[in-house]
């Protein structure tokens, strides 16, 4: 008894003191906001600055086609983000949306005549649906439950696209689409195309970062870190996995609806769970807990292998191999690496000043 109510004092003083903290944080915080804010101002300028000076200076049609592709796809890395590093859970099936982006786009423009746009937005509508009605299901479930799941559902949509041919255009898929744009914007122009797909991207990570410092993102740390104690503290724990479910949803559907201008076709292999796990490539390596880390993961994981002619087979050994290696030694992936190097350089530097 003795010993239970110990434990009960040093938990108490554990809790005082985490209190402490976060409020000595949050303190520190809110004295640092505008400083904070002239930062974040800063980077995004120089982000701007970054797309304009890459559309400008560079020409060649397929490096900046790939580099709009790879926006597109850092958007997906994104959507799949929103679920692995904001409430714990590896959405296998993250590519249904990728698809239902991707098909509702072409389907919209070949099958129905729309504008791109137009149909673009009908996707991203249809996906919320979608994400709500599976994830009144599928979310009941975790861990490796869900994921299983979430995969299974990815090849009853492969099979379906496969055989809908009057609508999907069975396994050959739909090709030959009108010019796409946006309003004035020919998506074929592959400058323009590389900086729409990068001011979206841009667009979506100011919008993460926005909804992790929200009460929404407070409540989605607190599920991902401890769901039981997260719902003894009165968070709706399921509620908050099925928005966030939904949230993620239309990220992929527009980044599968982005893909379209670079690939030219739709098949049914964009159902195929490899895409999901190319985005979870991704996020592991940029770092689930920083908003840009799959943006990170994304730029290597595209652009490197292009410049060293990797063949796609040897591409996913080698950057397996280097998850691998991350995940033992660097857990938080390169976002992990690049803190405790500045933490190193730091404390260096503070050492030679002590000298």
């Amino acid at each position: 008894m003795a010993k239970s109510s110990s434990i009960g004092i040093d938990m108490a003083i554990q809790d005082f003191g985490t209190v402490m903290d976060r409020k000595q944080q949050t303190g520190a915080m809110a004295g640092d906001k505008p400083g904070r804010a002239a930062r974040e101002t800063i980077y995004v300028g120089c982000a701007v600055v970054a797309i304009v000076a890459f559309a400008v200076t560079f020409t060649d049609p397929f490096i900046v086609t790939l580099a709009g592709y790879t926006c597109a796809f850092a958007l997906f890395a994104l959507s799949i983000n929103i679920i692995l590093g904001g409430v714990g859970e590896v959405p296998l099936g993250q590519c249904l949306f990728f698809g239902v982006g991707a098909y509702g786009a072409a389907i919209g423009m070949g099958k129905v005549g729309l504008p791109f746009e137009l149909a673009v937005l009908i996707a991203l509508v249809l996906s919320v649906a979608l994400a709500a009605a599976i994830g009144v299901i599928t979310l009941r479930l975790t861990g490796a439950y869900f994921s299983i799941v979430s995969w299974g559902l990815t090849g009853v949509a492969m099979v379906a696209a496969a055989n809908l041919e009057e609508i999907t255009g069975g396994p050959l898929g739909l090709f030959g689409f009108p010019p796409i744009e946006i309003g004035p914007l020919q998506l074929s122009d592959p400058q323009t195309y590389f900086a729409v797909t990068a001011t979206i991207l841009l667009l979506a990570i100011l919008f993460l970062v926005a909804l992790r410092r929200s009460p929404f993102g407070a409540a989605m740390d607190s599920v991902r870190q401890n769901p039981h104690l997260a719902r003894s503290v009165g968070v709706d724990v399921a509620r908050v996995r099925l928005k966030a479910f939904m949230l993620s949803a239309p990220f992929a559907a527009l980044a599968g609806a982005l893909a379209v201008p670079y690939t030219q076709i739709v098949t049914p292999e964009v159902f195929s769970v490899a895409n999901t796990v190319d985005g979870l490539l991704m996020v592991l390596l940029g770092g689930a807990q920083l908003v840009v880390g799959p943006v990170i993961g994304a730029a290597m994981f595209t652009l490197i292998p292009q410049a060293m002619n990797l063949d796609p087979n040897v591409r996913i050994l080698v950057f397996s191999s280097i998850i691998i290696l991350i995940m033992m030694f660097a857990p938080g992936g390169l976002h992990q690496l690049g803190v405790a190097l500045r933490d190193r350089l730091g404390r260096k530097t503070d050492d030679d000043r002590s000298r």
